[in-house]
């Protein structure tokens, strides 16, 4: 182990002693079994000096911010558990395939495969080979596991769900279109995405072995082994509750059944798709990136499902109560309005608003389970 990794990894055992860690991952266990809550309910606070999607990094630099991350919010209590996250590149799967990837500032892309029905049948067999962007991520977790010697637990990279995968290959509008046209082809080509997404994660599971964190909703969050895995799939925003029914369920549930559950996560308004997604076997939670606990319960959730969302620090009083109210399973993300700079913008007057922040929803967290508003 290199010095400069097991000085912040001393530092990080400093600052997240192990009660507070077992603390935190009872917490957390008890709201993915739906049991009663130890004491409070969890939330952690959104990351302050990484951008953990868009900010793509070497493996040896990405560790290193990424420790630094945890070092720089060690001073706040909340449930977040110390963890190496690989990051997002859209261009995974579809890579995969052989898919050229496109980077253009921090968006990374992928061509174009497929131009008609008759390209599905003559895809490749998906690779890990060295020189794909999966075998990239495959050495960035077989880096940190031995360079930290098995100190940090690893998460699964983001690598973007079969529709996504499907509406990159060939495009969304002929991807959508399909479904109508050629049923059969659409169940093939999405088939064989679900294939090549499932080889990956499952790799990603052996590599890390008991370090392995199944979940990319978010980067910073735990989840107890066993919960399955997660995917995204913004391309609900495309489409309505009926689509998804004939077209997408059958897929996210075969899925499910193979890889022990799913956690999906969409961008945007997916209202339409929420009554139908919450309610398919296997579909343990959902995380909606962009809409608040309210408007999906409006929009019709089944209230048994597990919810990943963020809350700005300003609605969290409400959120809490909303919560507490219809008796809901909320993974929550508080956003502080100092969250997003870099350490240096830091000073006594952000860190005492953040521990001041910290100490009030510490407060409501305790009242969110013991009946109070």
């Amino acid at each position: 182990m290199q010095p400069w990794i097991r000085d912040k990894l001393d530092r990080i055992d400093e600052l997240f002693p192990a009660a507070r860690l077992a603390a935190s991952r009872e917490r957390l266990t008890r709201l993915w079994r739906g049991e009663p809550p130890l004491d409070r309910q969890p939330f952690v606070f959104y990351p302050f000096t990484l951008d953990y999607y868009d900010d793509v990094l070497p493996q040896e630099a990405r560790l290193r911010a990424i420790l630094d991350e945890i070092i720089f919010r060690g001073r706040l209590d909340d449930d977040f558990i110390p963890a190496f996250f690989p990051g997002c590149r859209q261009s995974t799967i579809p890579n995969m395939f052989g898919a050229a990837e496109i980077v253009s500032g921090r968006d990374y892309s992928s061509a174009k495969l497929l131009n008609r029905v008759e390209d599905i049948a003559a895809l490749p067999v998906p690779s890990l080979a060295p020189g794909t962007v999966a075998h990239e991520w495959l050495e960035m977790a077989r880096y940190v596991r031995d360079e930290t010697e098995g100190r940090l637990p690893i998460h699964v990279a983001d690598m973007q769900g079969p529709p996504d995968v499907c509406g990159k290959l060939w495009g969304y509008e002929d991807f959508l279109a399909c479904a109508y046209e050629d049923p059969d082809a659409f169940r093939s080509l999405i088939g064989k995405v679900a294939d090549a997404f499932i080889l990956l994660w499952e790799r990603q599971r052996e590599l890390a072995g008991d370090l392995f964190v199944g979940t990319h909703l978010f980067g910073w969050s735990w989840v107890p082994p066993g919960t399955g895995a997660s995917l995204s799939s913004d391309s609900f925003v495309m489409v309505s509750g009926d689509f998804y029914r004939r077209f997408f369920q059958p897929c996210f549930e075969a899925m499910a059944a193979r890889l022990g559950g799913l956690t999906v996560h969409s961008c945007g308004d997916f209202s339409s798709v929420i009554p139908p997604l919450s309610r398919t076997p296997g579909v343990r939670a959902i995380n909606a990136g962009q809409m608040s606990v309210e408007a999906v319960l409006e929009a019709g959730v089944d209230p048994k499902t597990l919810l990943l969302v963020n809350v700005p620090v300003t609605e969290a009083a409400d959120t809490f109560s909303l919560i507490r109210r219809h008796s809901l399973r909320v993974d929550m993300t508080i956003v502080l309005g100092v969250s997003g700079v870099r350490p240096a913008a830091w000073g006594a007057k952000e860190w005492d608003l953040a521990l001041r922040e910290n100490k009030r929803m510490l407060e409501l967290a305790a009242k969110c389970v013991n009946g109070e508003s």
